[in-house]
């Protein structure tokens, strides 16, 4: 009795057909093991020409057991399909990674130059309650004369070595003078802020903000006293910020062309301290120093 085998096209399991009365012509078959319904050619040689699902589109062989043309290939043992979506994700998780480093850094561009171009003098604003806290190593200071910018300011002593002066918003030089201490001059720079600033104690302002502290050396001469932090923020930390969201620029095209996984992490790393909007840049680099890692196998190289 002839008989010959073909693949299924489902499963590619090897089944058997006996030919019964006609040698040749389309059979109707059932796959033993995936039960998919068949339809297998045989030629007048006796040989399997074509094996379709029935009722699909015909699934071409050009020879027993081969694998059809239109089946998706494998590369070793994964399909091109699962391929394709590792290569999606990849992408994806590569292009988050990338957009937290740049918005980090960009953010930094503008705080940068936000702080280089803020104004000395910020006329509009109103006058707004400054303290001055004048001593020396051993007590207060109760008749100190105040200069703001060359010129005698009109002030309040409250006791205690506190005096009370107003001035709007904007850079000024603190000059102090009282006998028999150095004169001592101070830099500043106030922020606009609300009048009466506070943390806790309503009496007292922040320092470094609405709130000033003298030490005198006694003698004679002049001593100048540091500058405050927002001064120093306007001064040196525009040119510092640039710097860093530049090389956080750098760090975001390197991770985006997957050239160098610690060169990402300097670049992440340069665009946290570069400050973008002070809280939320550094939060967005953050986020993706702590991404890299999931990311790191992708990269051309480690180092």
């Amino acid at each position: 009795m002839p008989s010959t085998t073909y693949n299924c096209p489902n499963c590619k399991n090897e089944n058997k057909l006996i030919l019964l009365g006609n040698n040749y012509g389309n059979f109707e078959q059932k796959c033993k093991k995936c039960s998919s319904k068949i339809e297998v050619e045989i030629d007048k040689k006796q040989n399997v020409s074509k094996v379709r699902f029935k009722g699909n589109t015909t699934t071409q062989f050009e020879e027993k057991g081969t694998v059809p043309k239109d089946y998706a290939k494998m590369s070793g043992d994964e399909p091109i399909l699962q391929r394709k979506e590792v290569k999606n994700k990849r992408e994806k998780m590569v292009s988050v990674v990338t957009f937290l480093i740049l918005s980090a850094s960009f953010m930094g561009f503008i705080t940068a130059g936000g702080l280089y171009y803020s104004p000395d003098e910020f006329p509009d604003y109103d006058e707004i309650k400054i303290q001055l806290i004048i001593k020396n190593q051993t007590s207060s200071i109760d008749n100190a004369e105040i200069y703001v910018n060359g010129i005698l300011k009109e002030q309040k002593y409250l006791g205690n070595g506190s005096y009370e002066i107003f001035l709007k918003p904007g850079r000024h030089d603190f000059r102090v003078v009282t006998t028999n201490h150095a004169t001592a001059n101070m830099e500043v720079y106030i922020p606009p802020q609300d009048n009466n600033l506070s943390l806790v104690d309503y009496d007292k302002g922040l320092q470094g903000v609405n709130l000033f502290v003298f030490n005198l050396e006694e003698g004679n001469g002049e001593k100048q006293l540091d500058s405050n932090t927002y001064n120093l923020m306007i001064t040196w930390c525009p040119g510092l910020m640039l710097i860093f969201s530049l090389i956080g620029t750098w760090g975001a095209w390197t991770t985006y062309t997957l050239q160098s996984y610690k060169n990402a992490q300097i670049g992440a790393f340069f665009s946290i301290i570069a400050m973008g909007f002070f809280i939320i840049g550094p939060i967005l680099g953050c986020i993706a120093l702590f991404l890299l890692p999931r990311i790191k196998k992708f990269f051309n190289r480690s180092f």
